[in-house]
C-alpha cells in the first residue's frame, strides 16, 4: 500500500494559518505509575505539572487496569483539575472473550466514562478483562464492548490500536513483522476504515480517531491516512501524546523502570527502548505547534472533556458508607422457628440469647450490669444500622467454630464490646477486663466498625472459600496491594540496571539504615516536622556519591524512582463483601498469577470504604494452630478435654513459668527484647501480662513508661495521683497511663466529657491535631473546674495525658492477646510435651526453627524419639514409652518424603497394627505411591530401623524392594476373590545383609533427611570444651544479630571446595557446622594456607564480621517483610585451644582517657569494677545489641543500680552533662556508666554516688541517643 496523498480540501486546511495564542488542550491518553513500571507519572507530581502548564482537565488511561482511578480522581479534584476517568483496554475480535488463538491479534482502545453509567460499565469491562478475558494481558472483545458501551467515549489509541494496526503496512517494516501482520488480517486503508466504522456503529459520535506525532517512523507513515480516514468517515480526530512521564528529561526515568520490569540492563541491546523522548506531558502550546495543520484535533480534546462529567460518590465522615446487610437473617430465623423478618430483630435475639450463656459464668449480683451494658450497645448498634455487619461477622465465626477452625479470643477494639462477647465473636468479657465499648464504636462520630479476626493459619483459606460460597463468587474479593520501590530495594534495582558490581551494590544498599519507613532523603511531613532520611542519617552515603560517579548516577535515579509502584499483589488478610450485588458495581476486579488466581479489588484498601465497601480482615495466626494442635495431642495422649475459656487466668504456677524466662514458644514473649522486659517486670497476674504487651513498644520504652511501670510495680518508685479520682482508673497500671481507654476514662471523669467525646479527643491526641487539642484543653479545664477540681492541675493533667496518649495502646487488643499469651503459657506449664510437639510441628518446614525448639526441648529435660513408621504420625506427637511421656519426630518433617504416601503408611498401621518386620511392611503398603524417592529418606532417617536389616542393606537394595512391592500390588489386583490374607503376599527377601554404615555417615544421612542431627552430633565429643567457651555465636541466631557485628563461630569445617577467581587467585568455599546449623564461608588464598596446616577433624573457630544482606519491604496493609542472606567475612581462623584464650578487650588508650575523665567528673568519686555476665542464659550467643540479656540482675535487690551502657567512653562534655542531670533527677537507683566489651560479654562499670530516677534516661538520650539501659547488681 503506497502512501496516500492528501486531497485538495485537506491540503487547503493545512495551508490555513491558525491562531494558538489561547490554546485549550486536554491530555486524553496518559499513563500514570499504575501502568506498572511503564508509566512513571506519580500522581501528585502529575497534578502539579498539569497546573503549571495551565490545563484544567486530564485523563487517566492506564494499561488494561483502573488501579489508580480513585487516587487520581481525588488528587485532581483537590488541585482544581477535572479528572477524566479512562482506561487503555486490550481488545480482540473473536466471538468468545476467552479465545486463546495464538495468531489472533489484540489491539489497544481508550475508553472514557462520561457519567456514572459509563463508569460502572468501565468497571464491569475491566473486571471481565481479567476474570474471563485474561491471556497474557487483560482483554475484552467487541461483543462485550458493544453490550456495555453506554456512557462511554471511545478513541482509537496508539499504533497498537486496530485502525493504526491496519494502516501500518510500512514498507520499511521488518519482513517477519509484515508477514505476521498480513497473516493476521491487516487490511490497509480499507481494513482501517472498516474498523473505524464498526467503532462508530458502537459509539456513534462518541468515537474519535487518535493521532499522535512523536517523530516515530510508523506514525509518520500513517499520519496522512488517519487524516484522510477522518475526512472520509466524518469521525472526529483528537490529538494525543501517549504520555508516560512528566518532562522530556524524565525519559530516562521511564527507561530505567522498563529495564527493572524486564530484567534488562543499560548495556543490553535487546532491551525495550523508545527511539524518541517525546512521551512526556507536553504543554498546550507544544501540542499546538505539533498539530498546527489540524487544530480541530486539539479542540476536540476539549469536546471529549466536556462530555465527561463523572461525579464519583465518595464516602467520608459527612457522607458515611452504606452499612452492609445480612441477607440470611430471615432464613436463619425460620430454621430456628422464629417469627422474625428483620435483621435487627434477629440481631437483638442472638445477642440476648448469647448473654444467657455468658451469664452462667458471672455472679448473679452482677447480672444487672451486663443487662444494662448489652442494651446500651444494642441501642447504639441498631441506631447506626450496623446489625447486618455484626451478623456477618457472627456468621463466619460461627461457621469456623462449627467446623473446628480455631478462632482467636479477640483482636482490636471489638474485644471491648459486650455484643461481640455475647455473639461469641470474641471470648473476652469486656466488663471483667474493664474495656470500653466506645473505643470500638463511637455514637458521636459516625465511622464504620472494623472487626479483624484471627484464624488458625493452616485453615484460614477455608474461611475465604466459605465467604465466596455464601455470598457469591464475585460478591466477595480480597484486596489488592501495590509493592513499591522502597529505599533499599530501589538502590539494588537501579544498581543492577546500571551494571554496578554486585558487591558494591550490596554495600551501597546496606548503607540505608534498617528502619521501617526510611526514605532515601529527608522530607517535611504534613505537620511541618522534618523526617530524616538515609542521606541525613548515614554520612557515608554523601561520601560515596561524592567520590563515585556511578554511585551518584544510581543515587540520583533511585531518588526519582523511589516509592513508584512496582507490582500488584494480594493483601494477606483483607476482603470485602457486598451481600446485594456483584462487587464490580462499586469496584473493578482483578486476577493474575501474582494473586494466585484469587479475585481481588483493583482499588487498594485505602479507597474501599470511600467507594461504599466494608472491609473485613481474616488474619492467620500460627499460635492458634499451635494451641489447637496441643489440645488435640492432649486429648489423644491423655484423654483430656482442656477448656481454655474456664482457666484461672491468675494461676501462680503459670506466672512462675513466665518469670523464669522460659518463654520460647509463648505467644508474644519469644523475642529476646520481650524476654528481657518480661524478666524485669515479672508478671504476677493477667493484668501484668496485658500491660506487658502494651509496654513493649518503642514509644513506651523510649519515653520511660515501661521503666516507670516496672519500678512502681516492685515498690522502688512511689505511685502518686494528681487527683484521688484517678486511682480507680490507673491503679491496675501503678499510676502509669498505659492504655488509650485510660485516657478516655480520665477525660470523662475529670473533664466531664462523654465517652464518645473522649474517644474523639483520644484520636486527636494520637494524630497531634493542635487545633482540636487546644480547643479541648480549655473545655477539659472548664469541665474539671465545674466538677470541683483545681483548674491549673487539670491543665497540667491534660498536658500529661496528651503526652502519654501518643504512646497509649488499645487495651482491648492487648487484653485479647494477653489472654492468648496466658493460654500458651498455661499449656507450656501443664502440658509441656504436648505443647512443644505442637510447636515443632508448626515450624517443621523451617529447619533452623526446628533446631531451635529441639534445643529448648532438651533444656526442658524432655526426650525426643527419632522418626519411625511404628511410632510416628505425620506431625510431631507424644507417646508413653514405658510410662514416660516422650515427643516423637513426625514423618512429615522428613525431607523429600511427601505427605500422601506417608499418611498411607500411618493409616495402615492404625487399621491393622504395627509393622512386624520389613516383609510385613512391604506386603501391606501401596507401592504404587511409595517410590524409591520416598523410601530412601525413610531409610536414611532411621524410620525403618529395627526390622532386621541395616540401613546400608536397605539403601543398597531400594530398587529391589520397590520391585517386590509393586509385584505384590499386582498380585493383589489379580486376586480379587478375597480368599487370601495379607500373609499370602508376604515376600521372601533375598539380599545380602551388609555391615552398618559408620557412625559419621549415619549422622550425615540423618542430617540430610531431617535437616538436623537428632541421635547424635559430629561435635558431641567436643561438647564440654565448646560449652566452656562463652564468647561464641550460634549459627541459628546469626539472623538476630546486628549487621557488622564481630562474631566468633566455633564448629567443624566441611570439605573445602577449591576454586580460582577471574583474577586467577585461589579461593575456597565450605560450611562450618555447630550444634544449631551450618553457615557458608569463603576463604581466600592466605586463609587456605592456614587451613592446610590445621587438623580439620577437630573444631575450629572463625572470627569474622557478620554481613547481612537485608531487604525490608512494607505492604500497603503495613505488614513488613524482611529477608536475610547471612554471610561472614573471615578475619581470623583459630584452633579450639586458641578460641579458649580469645579475648577482645578495650583499647589501652581509651583506658587512659577514661582515667583522665574520671578525675574531671565534678562532686563525685567513682569506683570501677567488672561484672561477668551470668552463663545460664536461654540464648548464650553473642548479641551485639545490649537489649536482650547482656546484664542480668535481681530487680528487687537493694544494691541494684541503673546503668547507662555505651560502646565507647563519653567525652568530657558528656560526662559533665550526666553529672548535671543526675542532680536534677534524683531518685532511688544508683547511677552507673557501663563500657561494653561485647565479645567477652563483660562490661567495665563506672559506678557513681548519684541516686537517680528512671526519668533521667530520656534526658541523657537527648545528647546520647546510642545509650542502652540496664539494671545491674554486683
Amino acid at each position: 500500500m503506497s502512501r496516500l496523498p492528501l486531497d485538495h480540501a485537506t491540503q487547503s486546511n493545512l495551508n490555513d494559518s491558525s491562531d494558538f495564542s489561547n490554546v485549550s488542550f486536554t491530555h486524553l491518553h496518559l499513563h500514570t505509575e499504575y501502568s506498572l513500571l511503564d508509566g512513571v507519572n506519580k500522581l501528585d507530581l502529575l497534578a502539579k505539572r498539569i497546573k503549571e502548564l495551565g490545563m484544567n482537565s486530564v485523563a487517566i488511561t492506564d494499561h488494561g487496569n483502573m488501579f489508580g482511578v480513585i487516587e487520581f480522581y481525588k488528587i485532581m479534584k483537590k488541585n482544581g483539575i477535572k479528572p477524566i476517568i479512562g482506561i487503555e483496554a486490550y481488545i480482540h475480535n473473536k466471538d468468545q472473550i476467552d479465545n486463546r488463538e495464538a495468531n489472533s491479534p489484540k489491539f489497544h482502545v481508550c475508553l472514557y466514562a462520561k457519567n456514572e453509567e459509563g463508569y460502572k460499565n468501565l468497571m464491569y469491562l475491566s473486571s471481565q478483562s481479567f476474570i474471563q478475558g485474561f491471556y497474557r494481558t487483560s482483554r475484552i472483545n467487541k461483543n462485550l464492548l458493544r453490550r456495555y458501551s453506554k456512557g462511554i467515549v471511545c478513541s482509537s489509541a496508539c499504533l497498537s490500536g486496530e485502525i493504526a494496526w491496519n494502516l501500518n503496512l510500512n514498507p520499511s517494516m521488518r519482513h517477519d513483522r509484515m508477514q505476521k501482520r498480513l497473516i493476521q488480517g491487516a487490511g490497509g486503508y480499507e481494513g482501517a476504515k472498516e474498523a473505524a466504522l464498526e467503532y462508530q456503529d458502537i459509539f456513534g459520535e462518541d468515537f474519535y480517531i487518535e493521532i499522535m506525532r512523536h517523530g516515530v517512523a510508523d506514525q509518520l507513515y500513517i499520519d496522512n491516512y488517519l487524516i484522510q480516514l477522518s475526512l472520509d468517515t466524518g469521525i472526529k480526530m483528537i490529538a494525543t501524546n501517549d504520555t508516560h512521564y512528566g518532562t522530556k528529561e524524565d525519559a530516562d526515568m521511564q527507561e530505567a523502570a522498563m529495564m527493572i520490569a524486564t530484567g534488562k540492563n543499560i548495556n543490553d541491546s535487546s532491551r525495550l527502548k523508545h527511539t524518541v523522548s517525546e512521551f512526556y506531558i507536553k504543554s498546550p502550546q507544544e501540542m499546538a505547534d505539533l498539530f498546527a495543520d489540524i487544530p480541530e484535533a486539539l479542540n476536540n480534546t476539549q469536546e471529549v472533556a466536556s462530555k465527561c462529567n463523572l461525579i464519583i460518590d465518595l464516602k467520608d465522615d459527612k457522607n458515611p458508607p452504606t452499612p452492609p446487610t445480612f441477607i440470611f437473617a430471615k432464613e436463619y430465623a425460620n430454621q430456628e422457628d422464629l417469627d422474625i423478618e428483620d435483621e435487627s430483630e434477629y440481631f437483638i435475639y442472638k445477642c440476648k440469647e448469647g448473654l444467657q450463656k455468658r451469664l452462667k459464668h458471672v455472679p448473679e449480683s452482677k447480672h444487672g450490669l451486663y443487662y444494662d451494658r448489652l442494651q446500651k450497645e444494642i441501642d447504639i448498634i441498631t441506631s447506626m444500622k450496623f446489625s447486618g455487619y455484626m451478623l456477618i461477622v457472627w456468621d463466619f465465626i460461627r461457621y469456623a467454630k462449627l467446623n473446628r477452625i480455631p478462632v482467636g479470643p479477640g483482636r482490636g477494639s471489638a474485644a471491648g464490646s459486650l455484643v461481640s462477647y455475647c455473639l461469641e465473636i470474641t471470648d473476652l468479657d469486656p466488663i471483667k477486663y474493664d474495656l470500653i465499648f466506645e473505643r470500638f464504636l463511637n455514637p458521636e462520630r459516625i465511622s464504620m466498625p472494623d472487626i479483624d479476626t484471627d484464624f488458625c493459619q493452616r485453615r484460614r483459606s477455608e474461611m475465604f472459600t466459605y465467604m465466596r460460597e455464601k455470598y457469591g463468587l464475585y460478591n466477595v474479593a480480597q484486596v489488592i496491594t501495590f509493592g513499591k520501590m522502597l529505599a533499599r530495594g530501589v538502590i539494588r534495582d537501579v544498581a543492577r540496571i546500571y551494571c554496578m558490581p554486585i558487591q558494591d551494590a550490596d554495600r551501597f544498599a546496606k548503607l540505608i539504615p534498617s528502619k521501617l519507613g526510611i526514605t532515601l532523603q529527608g522530607y517535611t511531613d504534613k505537620n511541618g516536622k522534618f523526617i530524616e532520611g538515609a542521606y541525613e542519617l548515614e554520612p557515608k552515603i554523601q561520601e560515596l556519591i561524592q567520590r563515585n560517579a556511578l554511585a551518584k548516577k544510581v543515587w540520583d535515579m533511585a531518588l526519582r524512582l523511589e516509592k513508584l509502584n512496582r507490582n500488584a499483589g494480594k493483601h494477606a488478610a483483607a476482603l470485602v463483601v457486598d451481600s446485594n450485588q456483584e462487587l464490580w458495581h462499586k469496584v473493578p476486579l482483578y486476577v493474575s498469577e501474582r494473586t494466585k488466581g484469587v479475585v481481588v479489588t483493583q482499588y487498594s484498601m485505602k479507597y474501599l470504604e470511600q467507594v461504599d465497601l466494608i472491609k473485613f480482615d481474616f488474619l492467620g495466626l500460627k499460635t492458634l494452630t499451635v494451641v489447637q494442635d496441643t489440645l488435640d495431642i492432649i486429648k489423644d495422649t491423655n484423654g483430656i478435654d482442656v477448656n481454655l475459656s474456664t482457666l484461672d487466668v491468675d494461676d501462680p504456677k503459670v506466672y512462675k513459668t513466665l518469670c523464669s524466662g522460659n518463654t520460647l514458644g509463648i505467644f508474644q514473649l519469644e523475642s529476646t527484647g520481650m524476654q528481657e522486659i518480661n524478666r524485669r517486670l515479672r508478671p504476677s497476674g493477667i493484668n501484668d501480662t496485658i500491660a506487658l504487651l502494651a509496654l513493649f513498644r518503642p514509644g513506651p520504652m523510649d519515653s520511660g513508661m515501661t521503666d516507670d511501670y516496672i519500678e512502681r510495680k516492685h515498690g522502688r518508685a512511689n505511685v502518686t495521683y494528681v487527683f484521688k479520682e484517678l486511682e480507680p482508673i490507673l491503679e491496675s497500671t501503678f499510676g502509669v497511663i498505659v492504655y488509650q481507654e485510660q485516657v478516655m476514662q480520665i477525660v470523662q471523669v475529670i473533664g466531664g466529657f462523654s465517652l464518645g467525646e473522649a474517644d474523639i479527643i483520644r484520636r486527636a491526641m494520637g494524630k497531634k491535631d493542635a487545633n482540636i487539642m487546644l480547643q479541648n484543653r480549655m473545655k477539659f479545664a472548664d469541665g474539671a473546674e465545674k466538677n470541683g477540681f483545681d483548674r491549673k492541675k487539670a491543665e497540667e493533667l491534660f498536658d500529661q495525658i496528651a503526652k502519654f496518649a501518643e504512646y497509649g495502646f488499645n487495651k482491648s487488643h492487648s487484653a485479647a492477646y494477653g489472654v492468648l499469651t496466658f493460654q500458651t503459657a498455661y499449656l507450656k506449664t501443664y502440658f509441656e510435651h504436648e505443647f512443644m510437639a505442637a510447636m515443632l510441628t508448626s515450624e517443621s518446614h523451617k529447619v533452623e526453627a526446628v533446631a531451635k525448639y529441639l534445643d529448648e526441648v532438651k533444656s526442658m529435660g524432655l526426650e525426643v524419639l527419632p522418626p519411625h513408621i511404628n511410632t510416628s504420625k505425620i506431625d510431631f506427637s507424644v507417646i508413653f514409652d514405658n510410662g514416660v511421656k516422650k515427643i516423637v519426630f513426625g514423618l512429615g518433617a522428613i525431607r523429600g518424603a511427601g505427605g500422601g504416601p506417608l499418611q498411607n503408611i500411618i493409616d495402615e498401621r492404625f487399621s491393622n497394627g504395627t509393622y512386624k518386620d520389613m516383609e510385613d511392611f512391604i506386603a501391606r503398603i501401596d507401592f504404587s505411591r511409595l517410590t524409591k524417592r520416598i523410601l530412601e529418606p525413610l531409610v536414611k532417617s532411621g524410620s525403618l530401623d529395627g526390622f532386621g536389616y541395616t540401613r546400608a542393606s536397605l539403601l543398597q537394595n531400594l530398587d529391589y524392594i520397590c520391585d517386590i512391592g509393586r509385584g505384590i500390588l499386582k498380585q493383589k489386583a489379580d486376586m480379587k476373590s478375597g480368599l487370601f490374607g495379607v500373609d499370602s503376599f508376604r515376600p521372601a527377601l533375598s539380599f545380602e545383609i551388609m555391615p552398618e554404615l559408620d557412625s559419621k555417615l549415619l549422622l550425615e544421612y540423618e542430617y540430610e533427611s531431617l535437616g538436623i542431627y537428632l541421635s547424635g552430633h559430629p561435635l558431641d565429643h567436643f561438647k564440654d570444651e565448646i560449652n566452656a567457651i562463652s564468647n561464641v555465636a550460634k549459627i541459628a541466631n546469626l539472623e538476630g544479630l546486628k549487621d557488622g557485628s564481630n562474631v566468633l563461630i566455633l564448629g567443624k569445617l566441611e570439605e573445602i571446595q577449591r576454586k580460582m577467581s577471574k583474577n586467577n587467585r585461589a579461593y575456597g568455599t565450605s560450611k562450618i557446622m555447630d550444634f544449631t546449623g551450618k553457615q557458608p564461608l569463603t576463604f581466600f588464598e592466605d586463609q587456605l594456607k592456614i587451613l592446610d596446616n590445621m587438623d580439620l577433624q577437630n573444631p575450629i573457630g572463625i572470627l569474622g564480621k557478620l554481613d547481612k544482606m537485608e531487604d525490608i519491604t512494607q505492604d500497603e496493609d503495613g505488614s513488613v517483610n524482611v529477608e536475610y542472606k547471612i554471610g561472614i567475612r573471615v578475619f581470623e581462623i583459630l584452633s579450639l585451644e586458641e578460641c579458649k584464650e580469645a579475648k577482645i578487650s578495650l583499647q589501652k588508650d581509651k583506658k587512659t582517657k577514661k582515667e583522665a575523665l574520671l578525675k574531671s567528673l565534678p562532686n563525685d568519686s567513682i569506683s570501677h569494677k567488672k561484672y561477668k555476665i551470668q552463663d545460664k542464659q536461654p540464648d548464650s550467643s553473642y548479641v551485639d545489641d545490649i537489649e536482650p540479656l547482656d546484664i542480668k540482675a535481681d530487680m528487687d535487690a537493694k544494691d541494684s543500680c541503673l546503668c547507662a551502657l555505651l560502646d565507647s567512653l563519653p567525652n568530657e562534655d558528656e560526662i559533665a552533662y550526666i553529672a548535671k542531670v543526675a542532680k536534677e533527677y534524683s531518685g532511688n537507683s544508683k547511677l552507673a556508666i557501663g563500657l561494653r566489651d561485647k565479645i567477652n560479654k563483660k562490661a567495665i562499670i563506672l559506678e557513681s554516688n548519684f541516686y537517680v530516677s528512671a526519668s533521667i534516661k530520656a534526658k541523657i538520650e537527648e545528647i546520647m541517643p546510642q545509650v542502652n539501659w540496664q539494671y545491674i547488681q554486683e
